[in-house]
């Protein structure tokens, strides 16, 4: 039987900073090391995508390509949502700049949707959080952690 260990406020680096998780489970490895099971990297990487899409910030090429990762989406199918040449989004990805406000409202929710939306559409939302992306966003992040479809995880302090 596995051996697994639990460790808590795990810094966990994604999207080109570190998280901390609340608690992670480890599993010891035959030579006495600790990896970490891919239902734990899935996991956390969910709880990840649920921070960036509910976050005030907006999106960087480095939380685009961690959400179509996690989301399991290519650039192209993101492109044509957006109804953007998969090129022009591959230059904003490599400008190192934050997406646009607009774009980067729209992609949180659509991602979010995408990851979430199957386990939480019969979450009941006020019409007026449909108003403020930014208040509908941080609602769907809440309701996420709240229904177990994520855990939560917050940024390290730099």
């Amino acid at each position: 039987m596995p051996e697994y260990m639990h460790e808590k406020d795990y810094q966990y680096h994604a999207a080109g900073r570190i998280w901390i998780v609340p608690e992670l489970q480890l599993l010891k490895l035959p030579d006495g090391s600790l990896g970490l099971p891919q239902t734990e990297i899935n996991r956390v990487h969910r709880a990840v995508a649920n921070a960036l899409c509910g976050s005030e910030d907006p999106l960087s090429g480095e939380d685009f390509e961690f959400l179509c990762d996690v989301a399991g989406v290519a650039y192209a199918v993101v492109a044509d949502a957006l109804h953007l040449d998969r090129s022009t989004l591959t230059k904003w990805r490599d400008s190192g700049r934050p997406m646009p406000f607009i774009r980067s409202l729209f992609l949180k929710r659509w991602f979010w949707f995408r990851l979430f939306g199957d386990q939480l559409a019969s979450e009941e939302v006020h019409l007026g959080a449909l108003e403020n992306d930014g208040e509908f966003l941080q609602l769907a992040h809440d309701a996420a952690i709240r229904h177990a479809a994520a855990d939560p995880v917050r940024k390290a302090v730099a």
